[in-house]
């Protein structure tokens, strides 16, 4: 009896042990995957210079002045040719500067492909961030979708959702995509987290109604008034990515074209 007592402890251990050793294994494979994926975004910052800062202008009178070169100086400098030799689906650079957010944005063949491999073509489940292949490359869409891993890290658009807080959209209202010659500057109308395939994901509206119903739903599923006045003939981008509580669910915060900055 004994004996069988010692062979069953002994299989309950080796048992234990080879649950542990999986789950080690598991664990190891998902750090190695998020330090691959930092490690080649971190690379592609190559491709981007930061703004200079540069010493307060000033005149002989002591009031400070600033010329239109300097107005330059506050925005990225995307090396585009740079980037479509790495990969010729690069349409853009987005920058959330409340969020630290700055990464590359492809357009692929659907919306499968970039979902798993990285902007280097690498399989991986940071994914890149991209655009709607329904959408047109150029931002020039009444609405154009990006999306985005809400990765555990905080990396990729792992930290939209804290755009729930309105004391941060008062005090970044604005995020940025980058296309080759132009900066657009997107005002932020609406943060939400809605279901996955709802009304925020409308890519073509047929007629003008049809974009003022979609304006009005996004802006009424909100957390918060923005104030913000959209006519029918604006241009909105939507950010979109998953809420890790719930999978029918997404993230999603719309901004509206404000200004287009040659660049």
């Amino acid at each position: 009896m004994r004996r069988k007592r010692d062979y069953a402890s002994l299989i309950l251990l080796l048992a234990s042990l080879a649950v542990f050793a999986f789950a080690a294994w598991k664990l190891f494979g998902i750090y190695a995957e998020y330090h691959q994926g930092t490690e080649t975004y971190e690379e592609l910052q190559n491709f981007v210079q930061e703004p200079k800062e540069k010493d307060e202008p000033s005149s002989e009178d002591g009031i400070s002045k600033e010329s239109p070169e300097d107005t330059e100086n506050i925005y990225l400098q995307v090396d585009f040719a740079g980037l479509k030799k790495v990969n010729p689906d690069v349409i853009a650079w987005i920058q959330i500067p409340a969020l630290d957010i700055s990464y590359p944005v492809v357009r692929g063949k659907d919306n499968y492909y970039y979902l798993h491999h990285m902007f280097d073509g690498q399989e991986n489940k940071n994914g890149s961030i991209f655009v709607d292949y329904h959408n047109q490359p150029d931002f020039s869409d009444s609405n154009t979708i990006v999306y985005g891993h809400n990765m555990k890290n905080g990396s990729m658009f792992g930290t939209l959702d804290r755009y729930q807080d309105q004391r941060l959209y008062q005090e970044y209202p604005c995020f940025y995509i980058y296309v080759p010659g132009a900066v657009l500057e997107y005002q932020i109308i609406s943060c939400y987290a809605g279901r996955n395939g709802s009304i925020g994901y409308t890519y073509t509206f047929p007629e003008p109604e049809d974009f003022q119903k979609f304006v009005d739903t996004v802006l009424s599923y909100s957390g918060y008034d923005t104030g913000v006045i959209i006519n029918d003939s604006d241009h909105i981008v939507t950010l979109s990515t998953c809420v890790n509580t719930d999978r029918n669910y997404r993230y999603l915060v719309h901004g509206k074209l404000v200004q287009k900055i040659q660049n």
